[in-house]
């Protein structure tokens, strides 16, 4: 009978203990199962009416049993979109303000390499009541303002003057603001909903980077435009670029530096990024996952308004009516590509424009002008046209920046009296329920919506 000798005795018990390592994984890892990182919203929390679902595990899953584990009461239809090993749940409409909500992520759920999730996640939060955000003038410059509900009182976010204009993340948590620098440049700022955290979020120099769009993946779509290299020169086109709020990358959207844009607008469920190309006189609309790109003809100057599931776009273009060029509006399906006219016939004497879709899609509101009336009105009609409600009309004054409520119950929106030196812009809510107006903020302007 041979002998073992004494190094293959310790080859064959190495070989052993690794056979056992090996073993003890597996076992662990059966027993471990699928981990889940973090999730959100908190448990208890308040929630803005279009705050994502996040979960984040810490391995790849498998997409297909996470998605049918998952449930929400009451039931709540929305997409379902991953970024690696996140998940995000983009609710369809809005959530229902004061409503509170269950999510589970049922246990069982499997990664790629089969181990289960063995304990269910469970999250509940309701959803506050909106508040509102504007600029108000000071000494050298406007400042930031926010109200945490309509009826309270405001207070600055901005640590000075010097604000271009801003937006607010689509969880309402943060403002992104854009500030003017001592370089003549223009930088990004953040600052949270309850204010005192402000900071610099990019240092553009003497670039200017302005009108920021915050996607539900916290994906930033701004402006940039490139400073001179002499005092002499102008000022470069704008063009689009994109900071990641989380990881700080910040890109050109294009590669080819030929391609610029301005007033980028992503989608409710951000897998679309609208902007407008001045020179080509179009709105494009770039679809974010394929590169996918579609053309919008209009030189209204503006983007449009998106459908709360980005089916279509709702735009603005001039048109000739016999001798007169008229601003029209339009329908364009992203499915079929179709352009199709919003009034046929168009109605005849007046021109609409600016439209905005509300988040449950069942309303749009539109300025009307015509030629036999002195005031300007704000209409609010289905979106088929078949009927209008004059919400807001009185000579002499001028309305933009409006926008629904998540709701789609009211219009916010920036009223403006014409023809006088000492006219303050002030900040106005429509209520559709009661079609009545009521103030809301004097000496502001640009509102949105704090959800």
């Amino acid at each position: 009978m041979k002998s073992w000798r004494p190094f293959e005795r310790a080859v064959a018990f190495s070989a052993l203990l690794l056979v056992g390592a090996i073993a003890l994984v597996l076992w662990r890892g059966d027993h471990v199962g699928a981990r889940v990182l973090r999730s959100s919203p908190a448990p208890g929390s308040q929630v803005a009416a279009r705050a994502p679902v996040v979960i984040e595990f810490a391995q790849a899953m498998d997409t297909a049993s996470v998605e049918s584990g998952f449930s929400i009461q009451p039931a709540t239809p929305g997409e379902f979109i991953w970024e690696g090993d996140t998940l995000r749940f983009i609710p369809r409409t809005p959530w229902q303000i004061g409503a509170e909500y269950q999510v589970q992520l049922a246990a069982g759920v499997r990664d790629q390499r089969g181990q289960r999730l063995l304990r269910p996640v469970e999250l509940a939060f309701s959803v506050r009541t909106p508040g509102v955000a504007f600029l108000r003038l000071a000494d050298s410059g406007y400042t930031l303002w926010a109200a945490s509900a309509l009826d309270a009182a405001a207070r600055q976010l901005s640590p000075g003057d010097g604000v271009f204009d801003f937006t607010v993340t689509p969880d309402g948590e943060q403002l992104i603001f854009s500030v003017v620098n001592d370089q003549a440049g223009i930088d990004l700022w953040i600052v949270g909903r309850g204010g005192g955290d402000a900071r610099r979020l990019l240092d553009c120099g003497a670039d200017r980077c302005f009108a920021p769009d915050v996607a539900p993946n916290d994906q930033i779509a701004y402006n940039r435009v490139l400073a001179p290299l002499s005092p002499a020169e102008p000022y470069g086109p704008p063009r689009i670029w994109l900071l990641n709020l989380r990881s700080g990358e910040n890109l050109r959207l294009h590669a080819d530096t030929q391609k610029i844009g301005y007033g980028p607008h992503w989608s409710p469920d951000g897998r679309w990024l609208a902007y407008y190309d001045g020179v080509a006189g179009r709105i494009v609309i770039l679809n974010s996952s394929s590169g996918e790109e579609l053309a919008l003809p209009s030189q209204a100057g503006e983007v449009g308004s998106w459908a709360p599931e980005a089916e279509y776009m709702l735009f603005a273009d001039m048109r000739r009516a016999g001798e007169q060029v008229r601003s029209q509006i339009f329908r364009a399906s992203l499915a079929t590509q179709d352009i199709l006219p919003f009034f046929d016939p168009q109605p005849e004497d007046a021109e609409f424009s600016g439209p905005v879709v509300s988040p449950d899609g069942q309303w749009v509101a539109m300025k009307m002008r015509a030629q036999n009336l002195t005031a300007e009105q704000l209409w609010v009609l289905p979106p088929d046209g078949s009927f209008a409600m004059v919400a807001v009309e009185e000579a002499g004054y001028l309305y933009s920046r409006y926008q629904w409520g998540s709701d789609s119950q009211a219009l916010l929106y920036h009223r403006l009296q014409l023809g006088r030196a000492d006219s303050q812009p002030s900040v106005w809510l429509w209520e559709r329920a009661t079609s009545s107006q009521r103030l809301l903020v004097t000496e502001a302007s640009q509102p949105l919506w704090l959800p």
